[in-house]
This record gives C-alpha cells, sequence and structure tokens, in this order.
C-alpha cells in the first residue's frame, strides 16, 4: 500500500519591509520639535522686543543741583551700556500726565501748579540689563541725579525672555550640527560618490517619506499653536523658509536611513 504523502506548502519568504513608515514617523517626531522650537523662538524674541521697547530707566533731576540739564544728560548718556538718555522737561512730564489722566489732574491738581520734577528717560542694552546695580550705582555718581526709578521685574522679565530666545537658537543649532555629523558618518562609511549618486534615483521613496513626514509636522504644529492667537495679542509664525528648511532636513533624513540600512544589511 503505498503511502500516502503529503505534498510541501510551499512558504513563501516574507518580503523584506520597505521601512518608509519608519522614515516618515522619525522625520515628523524630529521635525515637530523642531517646529515646536521655532514657534517659541519666534515668540520669545518678539516678546523680548516689545519688552525692551518699554522698558525705561527714569532718572529725575535734584532740584537743588546747580548742574545744568545738558551736563547731566551728557553724563548719563557716557555711560557704559546707556543706549540713550531722552530728556523730558517738567512742562512735558505734566503735559503727558494730562494727556493719560485729565481727570486725575483735575481733580489733585490745582490750576496752574506743577510738581512734576524734570527726569531723562533712559534706554540701555542688554549688556547693561545683566548687571543693573552697576548701571544704577555709576549713575548715582553723577552730580545733579536726584532718584532713579524702574520696574526690577520688568528688567528680570526682559533678560529671561532674551536668554530663553539665545537658549533655543543655541539647542536649534547643536541639533542641526548632531545630524550633520551622523549624516557625514554614516555617508562615508563604505559609500563611494559614484553609489551614493547611484542611489538617489534608487532610493528615492525613503526621501520622500522623510520629506513628507517633516512637511506634516509643520501643519500639526501649526494646528497645534494656532489656538494661542485667541489667547494673546502676541503671535508669531516662523519665517515660512524655516519650514522648507525643516522639510529638507526631513528628506535627508529619510534618505540617510536608507543608505544606514542599506550598509547594514
Amino acid at each position: 500500500m503505498d503511502e500516502h504523502k503529503h505534498p510541501r506548502d510551499n512558504h513563501h519568504a516574507p518580503k523584506p519591509r520597505k521601512g518608509y513608515r519608519v522614515a516618515f514617523l522619525l522625520a515628523f517626531a524630529a521635525g515637530l520639535m523642531a517646529e515646536m522650537l521655532l514657534f517659541m523662538h519666534a515668540q520669545m524674541r518678539e516678546i523680548s522686543m516689545l519688552l525692551k521697547e518699554d522698558f525705561r530707566i527714569i532718572v529725575v533731576r535734584d532740584e537743588k543741583s546747580r548742574e545744568t540739564s545738558e551736563a547731566i544728560g551728557a553724563a548719563l548718556a557716557a555711560l557704559k551700556g546707556t543706549q540713550q538718555a531722552v530728556f523730558v522737561s517738567r512742562q512735558d512730564r505734566l503735559a503727558r500726565l494730562k494727556s493719560e489722566e485729565p481727570e486725575l489732574v483735575a481733580s489733585v491738581l490745582p490750576p496752574g501748579s506743577n510738581p512734576m520734577p524734570d527726569t531723562w528717560e533712559v534706554t540701555i542694552g542688554e549688556e547693561a540689563l545683566g548687571d543693573m546695580n552697576a548701571w544704577t550705582d555709576a549713575a548715582w555718581r553723577i552730580s545733579g541725579v536726584g532718584d532713579i526709578k524702574y520696574k526690577p521685574l520688568e528688567a528680570y522679565a526682559v533678560m529671561h525672555s532674551l536668554f530663553y530666545g539665545h537658549l533655543i537658537t543655541l539647542a536649534l543649532a547643536l541639533a542641526f550640527l548632531a545630524f550633520m555629523i551622523m549624516t557625514a558618518m554614516v555617508l562615508t562609511h563604505g559609500h563611494t560618490p559614484a553609489g551614493l549618486a547611484a542611489s538617489l534615483n534608487a532610493d528615492k521613496h525613503w526621501f520622500f517619506a522623510g520629506a513628507a513626514g517633516a512637511a506634516s509636522s509643520a501643519l500639526a504644529a501649526y494646528a497645534v499653536v494656532y489656538p494661542v492667537k485667541y489667547l494673546s495679542p502676541v503671535w508669531v509664525w516662523p519665517n515660512p523658509l524655516w519650514q522648507v528648511a525643516v522639510a529638507v532636513s526631513g528628506a535627508l533624513l529619510g534618505w540617510v536611513l536608507c543608505q544606514w540600512k542599506n550598509a547594514r544589511s
């Protein structure tokens, strides 16, 4: 009796996974972090500019001093860190107060009286903001200065906004440098210029997958941060050229991943 034999099933070897989705997701994740940092950088830069424009140091003239207003103003302008020292006379100061608070001035001040002093509105640079005590100590030594008024918390806010803006810039620069080093290491290990040129067309799907992931991250970031427009009047979207740079970097990331995969296989 012949033994019945079952034919061996032909199992097809599984096709190697292309990995396009991995490239897309990695480019999306990296692009989303970059987009959020770029948005925060643009916001911090705008906020710091607004705070710097609003921040003023008011130097009050000592009425008992015999120094001329021109001499005091020149001495203030000569201080290290001073950008501008604008003289505001007592008449101009009272006129400003009347325009801003007319009812208050009419109810408090008798007609014809002017208790306002002569002052200077001083703007200082970032280097002086970091050490306000040094600037005020130098200003106090000027003959004719009777008082110095400013908002310390506003000075701290300006310094912190500038610091965080520079910190985000540094983080983006270091991340980009690390990415370029990784790219150079992958492309120079076991690759020839002719082979890399040939792979541009052969591996273009990886390139487009990375570009699509990075472009999608820009859309996702915009959708997330757009509601901030309704919460704050300060809303700045980064320059569109940054979006192009993120998309190109994502495309390069996908292509580099393919070269790394090919080198290991």
